[in-house]
């Protein structure tokens, strides 16, 4: 049996599948209080006016279907594993909202597809380049609640996993991956105009993306990987809310503490912090 050097194209790969739900499940869990536009909304129950006679609390809560897709563009320039490519997202989820506590809950179905091309470079060596396609899931549980002070706190846990396919010269394989991640997030809303508000918001985000041991078309035997990121974010969006759709633009400072678990191959980077716009 032969062990591959290079163990880690998979598993990168996965963790940015991971990243762009974990963003996705966080801006779908507040949307209820900022008004974030699902491109599909279904209320199932609706909710008296404070100034309204009411029986009991449940006339002040409602349950709701939503669902959006999104697609996240992939360019990943940290040597010495660099990715380039796209996720396409979807995500589904039923949530329960009560206007007297001013509280959602709610839990998410994502589905997602990975389309990447992960290349090794290495200085003196030529570069070597592996197609990573996925088909995933992502289970999110979320709890939302606003504070008297008007600021929310959200509460989001993720599970799933990730079938993928790779291809580099002539050699296929199909691994899959575990993701895990989990987020505490607290923001605020500042309105500017009717149809436009900014978010500030700050985030404390775990991650893990794992990738058992496997063998690839040519018999070569590909050990187990992992990548754990523990990342502190805090930034600002300006969105404008138009009758079919909700332009926005944004800046986010990020820091990071990355590790891997892998015992051979090249070794992903990722940059200690960074600007995302």
């Amino acid at each position: 049996l032969t062990f591959a050097a290079d163990d880690n194209n998979a598993v990168v790969a996965a963790k940015s599948a991971t990243a762009a739900t974990t963003q996705l499940v966080n801006s779908f869990s507040t949307a209820s209080f900022v008004g974030g536009g699902s491109l599909l909304s279904y209320r199932l129950g609706d909710i008296t006016s404070r100034g309204q006679a009411a029986g009991d609390d449940s006339d002040f809560q409602s349950t709701s279907f939503s669902a959006t897709p999104t697609v996240a563009t992939i360019n990943n320039r940290i040597e010495p594993i660099l990715l380039d490519g796209k996720v396409s997202l979807l995500i589904m989820g039923v949530e329960k909202f009560d206007e007297i506590y001013l509280t959602a809950k709610g839990i998410a179905l994502t589905l997602d597809r990975t389309s990447v091309t992960s290349t090794q470079r290495v200085t003196g060596v030529a570069d070597v380049s592996s197609d990573v396609t996925g088909s995933g899931y992502t289970i999110s549980p979320y709890y939302v609640m606003q504070l008297e002070s008007g600021r929310l706190v959200d509460f989001n846990l993720g599970l799933g996993k990730n079938n993928l396919q790779t291809a580099s010269a002539g050699v296929s394989a199909a691994p899959a991956s575990d993701r895990a991640f989990l987020s505490v997030g607290t923001s605020t809303v500042t309105p500017l105009t009717k149809n436009s508000y900014v978010q500030y918001k700050a985030t404390l985000g775990y991650t893990y993306d794992g990738v058992d041991e496997y063998t690839q078309s040519d018999g070569t035997i590909v050990n187990k990987s992992a990548t754990k990121l523990t990342q502190v974010t805090a930034g600002l969006n300006y969105t404008l809310r138009l009758d079919s759709f909700s332009p926005f633009a944004g800046v986010t400072l990020v820091r990071n503490s990355f590790s891997t678990s892998s015992s051979a191959g090249i070794q992903p980077q990722e940059y200690s912090s960074t600007v995302l716009l």
